[in-house]
């Protein structure tokens, strides 16, 4: 997040994340992966090996979107 939440937020936050089940998995998931991450970096892990790449296309499809994300993060600033 840019900013702490207000009380009132974190309130409002809270009651949505246990109603919404969706975003409860979605909680669940990113503890996990955090704790996973956390463990491989004390450790000095290799989350995957050397072999595993992205393609030629994912590549460019992923520096697309980062492009056009940057370019429409851009227009919130004018």
């Amino acid at each position: 997040m840019d900013t702490k939440l207000t009380w009132r937020e974190r309130l409002g936050l809270s009651f949505h994340i246990a109603m919404c089940g969706l975003c409860r998995r979605y909680v669940r998931d990113m503890k996990k992966l955090r704790s996973l991450l956390r463990r491989k970096r004390q450790t000095g892990g290799v989350l995957l090996p050397e072999s595993v790449t992205l393609s030629k296309q994912s590549k460019a499809r992923i520096k697309q979107v980062l492009a056009k994300s940057m370019e429409h993060e851009g227009d919130d600033r004018v």
